[in-house]
């Protein structure tokens, strides 16, 4: 017979694009978003690995397209410096092309960046995208009027902007709601006691199953599913996965 499979809901993936040589903003709120997500339960991607980088740009803008196409949905972290990145343009070029496609939910968040200056290519903001298309031979081509309008496209989402609150807690708080209502299954994260009592009611009803449903012909010591020996196993299994999952995270 068949054993029911019981699985849990795959976690979200959501994609993380910002300018990542300011160290500033990657140690500050970008890790405090990072932890806000985790602590969801949700798969967050990011630049964070500079391995992927020494293998070339290559690789790194292959990789970086595969995980956007693997997410739900995008965060587009805006900040002055973020048009410096040429990086971020492609991600951001990418981002667009999936949320075209309707294959990706996208938030903008403007961070210490006003949403004129981005839209309008305006102050800082503006400067370092005028620079970026200049250093790559783009200016006045096709290909910058594209970006351009993946960019502005973007921005007009749907978002957060800094400013608009008291300090970032407030901000990385409004945000995790918003995702909240896009991305509606995600959850605050379980504390061990509530993962080891879901993996013991499961275990029951996976005893009830086997001790009920299975022929003795078949498993001729069904007393095991009913027996310390049965919990003691799955908690065992539960503490190899949970140690696992710590592990990789």
């Amino acid at each position: 017979m068949k054993m029911p499979a019981f699985r849990r809901r795959p976690r979200p993936q959501i994609f993380i694009s910002f300018q990542g040589n300011d160290d500033d903003l990657r140690k500050g709120f970008v890790s405090h978003v990072v932890k806000a997500l985790k602590d969801a339960r949700v798969n967050v991607f990011l630049d964070s690995d500079d391995r992927w980088e020494r293998r070339g740009p290559h690789h790194h803008d292959h990789l970086f397209f595969r995980r956007i196409e693997k997410s739900e949905l995008a965060l587009v972290i805006f900040s002055d410096k973020y048009a410096e990145s040429k990086q971020c343009l492609n991600e951001l070029n990418k981002i667009h092309e999936r949320v075209t496609e309707e294959e990706l939910m996208v938030i903008p968040i403007f961070y210490k960046v006003n949403i004129e200056e981005v839209i309008n290519l305006e102050g800082r903001f503006g400067k370092c995208f005028e620079e970026t298309m200049m250093t790559q031979g783009r200016q006045n081509h096709q290909l910058t009027h594209h970006i351009m309008g993946c960019l502005r496209s973007i921005a007009r989402k749907p978002g957060f902007t800094s400013g608009y609150y008291s300090n970032d807690s407030d901000l990385v708080e409004a945000i995790i709601q918003g995702i909240k209502k896009k991305i509606p299954y995600i959850s605050a994260k379980q504390t061990i006691g509530e993962e080891v009592l879901a993996e013991l009611l499961s275990a029951s009803v996976v005893a009830a199953l086997c001790f009920y449903f299975i022929p003795i012909a078949v498993f001729s010591d069904l007393g095991f599913f009913i027996s310390p020996r049965w919990y003691l196993a799955v908690l065992l299994l539960f503490v190899v996965r949970h140690s696992l999952r710590l592990i990789q995270s």
